[in-house]
Parts: C-alpha cells; sequence; structure tokens
C-alpha cells in the first residue's frame, strides 16, 4: 500500500473514488438539512421540520446523537433505546405542525441523547483502553456490542492478540458487519477491496487500515472532546500502523485521518518552532499550486512527529527514502531563484538546523533514555527527514531553480 500518494492524471485505485466526488447543492430554499430526505417529506411533522432551519438543525442534531448512543451500546441497551425511541417519535408526531412543540420535544429528546451517547462511548472507550493490559477481557466485553468499532477491535484483537480468543468465525461475521455499516459511502468499501486484493500489503496493515476507517467514522475528536483512545497501537504495531494511519485518501480526507499528537513536546522545544517558523514561508507558497493532494503530505508530516517521539529508534538507521532524496541541506543552499527564496531567508533557515540537533539529541537522552552516541545518530536523521520531507514537497510543487 502507497502512503504517500503522488499527483498524476490517472488516479491511484485509493483515491479514484473521491477525486469524482463533487457538492451538489439543493435549489429548493425550503428544503433544509434535515437528517431525513426532504424531498421524500410526507407528513405535518416531517414537513414542519424540513421547512424550518431550526427544527431542522435539531433534527440532525438529535440524530447524531441517536446514532452515536446506538453504536457504542451493548446489543441489549441498543434495542431498548430503539424502542424508548419509537415511543417518543409517538410523542413528537402529536405535535403536527406546531413548531414551539416540535422546537421543545426535539430539543429535549436531543438532551437526553447526547448523555446517552457520551455514557455509552465513555464506557467503550474505557474497554479499548483495556486491550494492552487485558486482551481477554477486553474482547470478552466487545462482544457484546453489535457497532462497527467494537467489530474492528475484535478484528485487530484476532490478528495482535492471539490470547483473546477471538476466532475466525467471529473475524468474518465481524468483518462484514463493518462493511456493511459503510453502505453510506461506497469509497472506504472499495479502498478496503483493493487492499485486501493487493498482495504488497500485509494482513497487519490491512487490519490495522479497517480500524483506521473505522475509527474516522466513530467520532472522536468532535465537538464534545471525544478523545482518541488508540494511541497505543503505535507503539506496539510500529511500521504497520504508521503505515496503515498515514496518507491514504490523496484529498482532503486525509485530514481527517485520526493520527495521534506527538508524545512528548519535542516539537514545542524552541528550536524546532524556530526551525518550522522559518520554513513555513516557502511551505505556504509552495501549498498554493497543489489541490487537495496537499493534505497527504500534511498527515505524513503528522505520522512523522508521532513517530519521531513515540519509536525514536526507528531514526537509528538511516532512510532509503531519504538517502535517494539528496541532501535537503544543500538543496536549500543551492537555490537558484532569489526571488521566490531570498538568500537571507534561506541562510536564517540553514542557522536554525544545527540548534534543533542539538535540542533533539537532548530530549532523546532526557526523556527517552538515549545514549549520547545513538541520540546523535537518531537526531540527526529525525532533522534530517523533517528537512528532506518539506523540501522534497517544495521541489515537487514550485519546480527546483537553477
Amino acid at each position: 500500500m502507497t502512503t504517500q500518494l503522488q499527483r498524476t492524471d490517472t488516479p491511484n485505485p485509493l483515491s479514484r473514488l473521491l477525486l469524482c466526488l463533487s457538492l451538489t447543492l439543493g435549489i429548493s430554499t425550503p428544503i433544509q438539512a434535515a437528517s431525513f430526505d426532504c424531498e421524500k417529506a410526507t407528513s405535518s411533522v416531517e414537513q414542519a421540520i424540513c421547512h424550518s432551519t431550526e427544527l431542522s438543525r435539531l433534527d440532525t442534531i438529535l440524530h447524531d446523537n441517536y446514532q452515536s448512543a446506538l453504536a457504542n451500546l451493548p446489543a441489549a441497551q441498543a434495542d431498548a433505546l430503539r424502542s424508548s425511541q419509537r415511543e417518543w417519535l409517538k410523542q413528537r408526531n402529536v405535535c403536527g405542525s406546531q413548531e414551539a412543540c416540535l422546537n421543545q420535544l426535539i430539543n429535549q429528546r436531543a438532551s437526553q441523547l447526547h448523555e446517552a451517547a457520551k455514557h455509552a462511548t465513555s464506557a467503550m472507550d474505557a474497554i479499548i483502553v483495556s486491550i494492552p493490559t487485558n486482551p481477554a477481557k477486553a474482547a470478552q466485553l466487545l462482544r457484546s456490542y453489535r457497532g462497527p468499532l467494537a467489530s474492528a477491535w475484535l478484528i485487530y484483537l484476532h490478528q495482535f492478540e492471539p490470547g483473546s480468543n477471538v476466532t475466525d468465525a467471529e473475524v468474518e461475521q465481524r468483518h462484514q458487519n463493518i462493511i456493511v455499516s459503510m453502505k453510506d459511502d461506497s469509497f472506504p468499501q472499495s479502498l478496503l477491496q483493493d487492499i485486501e486484493k493487493d498482495p504488497k500489503v500485509s494482513q497487519a496493515t490491512a487490519v490495522l487500515t479497517l480500524l483506521r476507517m473505522v475509527i474516522e467514522r466513530a467520532g472522536y475528536e468532535n465537538e464534545y472532546g471525544r478523545p482518541y483512545v488508540h494511541c497505543f497501537i503505535f507503539k506496539r504495531q510500529g511500521a504497520a500502523a504508521y503505515e496503515a494511519f498515514g496518507p491514504l485518501y490523496g484529498s482532503t480526507r486525509d485530514s481527517q485521518a485520526p493520527i495521534c499528537s506527538p508524545q512528548g513536546d519535542l516539537f514545542e522545544l524552541p528550536a524546532w518552532k524556530k526551525l518550522s517558523k522559518l520554513m513555513n514561508p516557502m511551505l505556504e507558497q509552495a501549498s498554493e499550486n497543489t489541490g487537495t493532494i496537499r493534505f497527504a503530505s500534511y498527515a505524513a508530516w503528522s505520522i512523522f512527529r508521532l513517530r519521531a517521539t513515540v519509536s525514536p529508534e526507528d531514526f537509528l538507521t538511516p532512510s532509503q527514502r531519504v538517502q535517494e532524496a539528496g541532501d535537503p541541506e544543500q538543496q536549500i543552499r543551492s537555490w537558484g531563484d532569489n526571488k521566490t527564496w531570498p538568500k537571507e531567508q534561506r541562510e536564517q533557515l540553514l542557522a536554525a538546523i544545527e540548534p534543533a540537533r542539538l535540542a533533539t539529541m537532548g530530549w532523546l537522552q532526557t526523556e527517552r533514555s538515549f545514549s549520547a552516541s545513538d541520540a546523535a545518530k537518531a537526531a540527526n536523521m529525525i532533522v534530517t527527514e523533517w528537512l528532506s520531507d518539506r523540501m522534497g514537497f517544495i521541489l515537487e510543487m514550485s519546480g527546483s531553480p537553477e
């Protein structure tokens, strides 16, 4: 599976469907963005919701909260919620077209479902957090759930935690459940099929990619502050996890990749903040020529920051990709067009590189207990790869002036 998509006239199979998507705006102004198709609204209640911006907004919130609660409740509790929702709909329908009545009932129900979803997601996430320490118990608890998130984690447990005792039959059923849950978006289904048929993609990467796509749809890092709880997989699964959670789509979807924040404050150190600030003007200039493909690079850079802080030992070995790309410092020095990138700015950037290396060496020794020699090797590679990635982006998008 390719982790760095390139701009091309023939889209990669992993991004071909998204590149064809367009947003179609409705021209019938009374129809609002309700949770159902307003063009098919027949009852007085549905028509009232569709003709009111506020009711439509509330109805959408209610629907989202309901779906979140359903997806994160054990099967028995989810069935009970469905029953209570049907009873509530009967009460709502008594309002007919009375907007004030509908506003009160929908608002109240949306708040109730928000609390239900909050408690449900908290309980689900507590199970997920327990996976590294007690995978068998986590599997036992996840079996009581029917939603795609529980299914994806059971498949993960089958792949990486044999002691969890998840069976092949369970995996087959759960995989099918996930595919069905994606019926509202054909793109992930197509992408997963491409991955599963590709002999170059490992089973570990395929399983982690499936997990990644479910997490993307599960409502993490949203306005309610649900934090990521899958971050342990990067240390445990290494390269396969970094590959699966990195750039995948070659579009704005890569901006929603569930990439955890760096572990530690390495890139918040003054030397790194200064280096980033000095590089940013040229990156912004290059980004003007890229279109949505730039989000793949941004995702790759986020993965890099995570990997540098979670798995810095990976940088003790020189990267073949960086070696093939050439010396980024020399590329900066030899930039020939003083108008696009003034020499004074480049000299300031070059002067900021060594302080970033030294700061990284110190951080690795203090925060990751590296020896002095290993810290020097890894720091040099981290800084070089950071520069190389950005120079590759600049050269590809801006061209290399003589």
